[in-house]
């Protein structure tokens, strides 16, 4: 659940990202073209899924915690996309892997 509300805050995060006028247009993951082409989709469905996975956090770790855990998780995934996309180390092999690993250790520690 927690790689699950991790990825979707990834998601919305780089589509509202790749509506910003001071992205630069690196071309990682072959999404660029079409968030800048469709801006307006890209905004409502990078805020939504941003409100999704608010929602979802707050039913898995409690209202307090899971807002407190969703801004933490939000500050280090925006963090990681603003300093890795222009360096183009966000590729889909890199995600894959993370998130494989993400799920493996979910599912052995939990």
């Amino acid at each position: 659940m927690a790689t699950g509300i991790t990825l979707f805050i990834f998601i919305g995060f780089y589509l509202l990202y790749g509506t910003s006028q001071k992205m630069a247009m690196a071309g990682n993951l072959g999404l660029e073209k079409w968030i800048g082409g469709h801006a307006r989709i890209s905004k409502y469905s990078g805020s939504a899924l941003l409100i999704i996975s608010l929602g979802l956090s707050c039913l898995y770790w409690g209202a307090a915690s899971g807002t407190l855990t969703y801004f933490v998780i939000l500050m280090t995934i925006a963090s990681l996309v603003v300093l890795l996309a222009p360096l183009r180390i966000l590729n889909p092999w890199f995600l894959t892997l993370t998130l494989v690993l993400s799920i493996i250790c979910e599912i052995v520690l939990f």
